[in-house]
C-alpha cells in the first residue's frame, strides 16, 4: 500500500507541476508575447547586421565581435516586460472574465489569483534586471530601463484604465512603435528609410486590437463596456480591421518597389502573409462573420509575418 501511496503522490505532483506550467503559459498570452519577443529580436539582429551578409553576422557573433550577452539579455527583457503585462491584464479581469465565461488560466482552475499576482511580480522584477543588463552595453547606457518602464506605463494605462472604453486602441497605436524604438536606442543603427515601420506598426495594431476585442463584443455590449470595437460596432470593427491588414501589404509592396530589395524577401513575406490572412478570412466567413480566438491567433500570426518580413526585406 505504501509503494502504491508514494507512485499516486508523484503522479499527483507531477500532474500539478504540469498543470502549473500550462497554466503559467497561457498566463502570458504566449502567442501574442512570443511575437511581439520575436519581432524585437529580428529588429535587433537585423540592426546589428548592418551591411553584413547573414554568416558575417553570424560569425561576428560567434568570434565574440559583436557580444551574444546583450542580444540574449535584450531578448528576455522584452519577453518578460510583454509577459508581465499581460499577466496583469488577466488578474485585473478575472472577475469580468468569469462573467463573461472565458477561458483564462486563473478562471479555469489552472492557476489560483495569488500565484498570478506573484508571477506578474516575479516577471517584472526580472524584465527589470535584464534590462539594467542590457544597459552594460546600450548606447544610451542604462535608459534604456527607464524606457521599459514607459512601455510598462503604457500598458498599465491600457489594462486598468483604457481596456473598457472607446480610447482602447490608442495603448496600442503607442506600444507597438516602442519595440523598433528600445532596438535603436539600445543598439543604434537607426535608418531614415527604416521610419517606414513605423505606419506599419500603428497599422498593425487595429486588427491586433480589433480582433482581440470582437470575441467578447456580446458580453461587453451586455455589461455596458463601450471599447473600441463596440464603440464601431461589429460590422465596422471587422471591415476596420481587415482594411488594415490589407494597407500593411500596400505598404510592403511600396518600400519594394521604392528600394532595392531582394526579390525572394520580399515575395515570401507578401505571400506568406497573404496566405495566412486569406486563411483567417476564409474561417471567419465560415465562422458567419465572428471574430473568435482561433482566428484572433491567425490574424496576429499573419501581423507577426509582416512586420517581421519588413525588417527582413531590408536586410536579405
Amino acid at each position: 500500500m505504501t509503494i502504491v501511496s508514494d507512485i499516486t503522490t508523484y503522479s499527483n505532483n507531477r500532474f500539478k507541476l504540469v498543470k502549473g506550467f500550462i497554466g503559467a503559459i497561457r498566463l502570458i498570452h504566449f502567442l501574442p508575447v512570443i511575437i511581439g519577443t520575436i519581432i524585437g529580436v529580428c529588429v535587433a539582429i537585423l540592426t546589428l547586421k548592418g551591411d553584413d551578409t547573414f554568416s558575417t553576422l553570424f560569425q561576428n557573433i560567434s568570434n565574440g565581435t559583436i557580444p551574444i550577452a546583450p542580444l540574449i539579455f535584450f531578448t528576455l527583457a522584452i519577453f518578460f516586460q510583454q509577459a508581465f503585462l499581460g499577466i496583469q491584464n488577466d488578474y485585473i479581469d478575472r472577475e469580468i472574465d468569469s462573467l463573461y465565461n472565458k477561458s483564462k488560466a486563473i478562471n479555469d482552475g489552472w492557476v489560483t489569483a495569488t500565484f498570478a499576482f506573484w508571477f506578474g511580480v516575479a516577471c517584472f522584477i526580472l524584465s527589470i534586471g535584464f534590462s539594467i543588463g542590457v544597459g552594460f552595453w546600450s548606447i544610451t547606457s542604462f535608459w534604456g530601463v527607464l524606457f521599459i518602464q514607459a512601455g510598462n506605463l503604457v500598458g498599465i494605462f491600457y489594462n486598468v484604465y483604457a481596456k473598457h472604453k472607446p480610447i482602447s486602441v490608442i495603448p496600442y497605436m503607442f506600444g507597438f512603435p516602442l519595440i523598433p524604438t528600445y532596438v535603436w536606442i539600445t543598439f543604434g543603427g537607426f535608418d531614415l528609410k527604416l521610419l517606414w515601420v513605423m505606419p506599419i506598426v500603428v497599422l498593425v495594431s487595429f486588427p491586433a486590437h480589433i480582433a482581440n476585442e470582437l470575441p467578447d463584443f456580446e458580453h461587453d455590449v451586455k455589461h455596458g463596456r463601450i471599447n473600441f470595437a463596440v464603440f464601431l460596432g461589429k460590422k465596422l470593427a471587422t471591415i476596420f480591421y481587415w482594411i488594415s491588414i490589407l494597407l500593411i501589404e500596400g505598404l510592403l509592396l511600396t518600400v519594394f518597389l521604392l528600394y532595392d530589395l531582394n526579390i525572394w524577401a520580399s515575395m515570401i513575406t507578401i505571400g506568406l502573409s497573404l496566405l495566412i490572412g486569406l486563411g483567417a478570412f476564409i474561417l471567419l466567413w465560415k465562422k458567419n462573420w465572428e471574430t473568435d480566438i482561433l482566428v484572433f491567433n491567425i490574424v496576429s500570426t499573419c501581423i507577426g509575418v509582416e512586420v517581421i518580413g519588413f525588417f527582413i526585406m531590408f536586410w536579405v
